[in-house]
């Protein structure tokens, strides 16, 4: 059996989408499937492609700012690749995937697998604008002809299931994610790396900086947190439109010595970042069509032993289990967000054991070999 992977988020893009399918292919490929995936370039070269288990054929000027002509050259590889290769199979790995490969049915006769990850079905089910009125149009076509469609919650496929495809064919698999290897190791170097982070309740936030995320509601809710616990250091990762916005709120609100705006780090800084947190948070709320199908940001903070203060939002309770791994708190009430920090950051062996918990979790419910192994499953369901 041949696979053929569609995306049009892959790495190096760090979004939760682009390290879905980069963990999928990565997993099926160890099962020892046959497989090829077609993924955006975001460079004029991916040496880095070569050292994976599988190639990976990058489309020119994928990842172009201006989406029609992103659309024109996702379609155009996509036909070819199909014509060329001849897979068995085609699976669409996240929502413009499904789109492109909706306007292409005619030259896909083989049979097709979607993955819908939420705001991809939030804003095009229908479409809230003319754009993505039009968008949804092949999409719906896509999710009409899929043999199967997997989401990444139990949240999204009520959505998907709400907006009248057919039930039968949409199927739950949750995320997951890699255990990380060297976690003690990491944790026991990270202070020599970062001294000026030593000794201090340490809060992380890792997101882009746009408006769902929340990231404003919790600064708020950090100026309570810095009243009670004044040694507290909020490092937030990320980039984004809001960041300017973020900075002017962290002046205003006299967080100058308790927060930071790391912007986007190294793999290593990252690392450093989960090894030395106390608690992970972030308040994804929804904005507009905007929607937080699951939260694989909440999955890594628990690999490493983080427990998480999230919203009641989209799939995030799926991810958090309330005053076990973590806090689930109102999306609009940064009291009780301040609360439920203050709570943790004053407790680190609460914050250690629940931790603990957050960890033994993931280990048994979110690891990426139980996602491609049930992945898996599905495929040679849908292929008999």
């Amino acid at each position: 059996m041949k696979l053929l992977i569609f995306t049009t988020r892959f790495a190096p893009e760090n979004v939760g989408t682009a390290r879905y399918v980069e963990l999928l292919a990565r997993g099926l490929a160890q099962r020892g499937l046959d497989l090829k995936v077609l993924a955006p370039a975001y460079h004029s070269a991916h040496p880095e492609d070569a050292a994976r288990a599988y190639p990976v054929e990058r489309i020119p000027g994928g990842n172009t700012a201006f989406i029609p002509w992103r659309y024109q050259r996702a379609r155009a590889a996509l036909s070819q690749a199909v014509a060329q290769w001849r897979p068995d199979v085609v699976w669409a790995a996240n929502g413009m995937a499904t789109r492109v490969a909706g306007s292409l049915l005619d030259q896909l006769p083989m049979p097709l697998i979607g993955t819908v990850h939420g705001t991809d079905v939030a804003r095009r089910l229908p479409g809230r604008t003319p754009w993505t009125w039009l968008e949804s149009i092949p999409q719906r076509r896509f999710y009409t002809r899929a043999r199967r469609l997997l989401t990444n919650s139990a949240f999204t496929r009520q959505l998907l299931v709400d907006k009248g495809v057919d039930p039968n064919k949409v199927k739950v698999v949750h995320l997951g994610v890699a255990l990380p290897a060297g976690v003690e190791e990491t944790r026991a170097g990270a202070p020599g790396r970062h001294p000026q982070w030593q000794g201090r309740p340490l809060l992380l936030t890792v997101g882009r900086l746009v408006r769902q995320k929340g990231h404003c509601l919790l600064l708020r809710a950090m100026r309570q947190v810095a009243d009670r616990v004044p040694q507290v250091l909020h490092l937030i990762v990320g980039e984004g439109p809001e960041r300017p916005a973020l900075a002017r709120q962290i002046e205003e609100l006299g967080l100058g010595g308790n927060v930071m705006l790391l912007g986007q780090v190294s793999e290593e800084t990252l690392r450093d970042c989960y090894a030395l947190a106390w608690v992970f948070a972030l308040t994804s709320h929804q904005v507009k069509s905007y929607v937080e199908g699951m939260g694989f940001v909440f999955l890594e903070a628990a690999a490493w032993g983080v427990p998480a203060v999230g919203t009641r939002h989209g799939g995030i309770a799926e991810a958090v289990l309330e005053g076990q791994t973590g806090f689930l708190v109102a999306p609009q009430e940064p009291e009780e967000i301040g609360v439920r920090l203050t709570e943790l950051l004053g407790d680190e062996e609460r914050c250690r054991q629940m931790g603990r918990q957050a960890r033994a979790r993931v280990e048994e419910y979110f690891n990426a070999e139980r996602m491609a192994a049930q992945s898996e499953a599905h495929l040679r369901e849908v292929v008999g």
